[in-house]
């Protein structure tokens, strides 16, 4: 697995910004795997509760599901050589001091849990490239 951190991304202490309670902090996670269908799959069973939303971002539509504090939006797509690969794009809520769990702790448990059910299926994976987005509004 593979992290792109940024400076300005994370909680307060780690010297970012601190994430005010109308945004999100996303986290991408761009998996590489032969069976986009099995990751998929993994992912509706950690997501199957959540609520589905369609919400307007920027002017581009987004679908996903969501608790309320973390959301979950993925897409397959084909990287710039031509691989099959599933993006995932974590958004979670709650600013650092002021909430508990607080957003980098949802993204944290959302990316172990994700990594340790597809372990605990057998999917093979290749590759899982994690990046810190920068902070959006929150749309709901």
């Amino acid at each position: 697995m593979r992290w792109s951190r940024r400076g300005e991304w994370g909680p307060e202490l780690f010297g970012g910004p601190r994430l005010r309670p109308e945004q999100w902090a996303p986290l991408e996670a761009r998996i590489y795997t032969s069976d986009t269908e099995a990751v998929e799959q993994a992912l509706e069973e950690l997501t199957g509760f959540m609520d589905y939303f369609r919400q307007d971002m920027d002017g581009t539509p987004m679908t996903g599901v969501t608790d309320g504090q973390l959301a979950v939006v993925h897409s397959s797509v084909t990287d710039s050589f031509g691989r099959a690969l599933l993006q995932v794009t974590f958004y979670a809520g709650g600013p650092v001091g002021q909430t508990s769990p607080d957003a980098f702790e949802r993204l944290g448990k959302a990316a172990s849990a994700l990594v340790d059910e597809l372990n605990a299926q057998g999917i093979q994976v290749q590759e899982i490239r994690w990046t810190e987005q920068p902070y959006v509004q929150r749309p709901f």
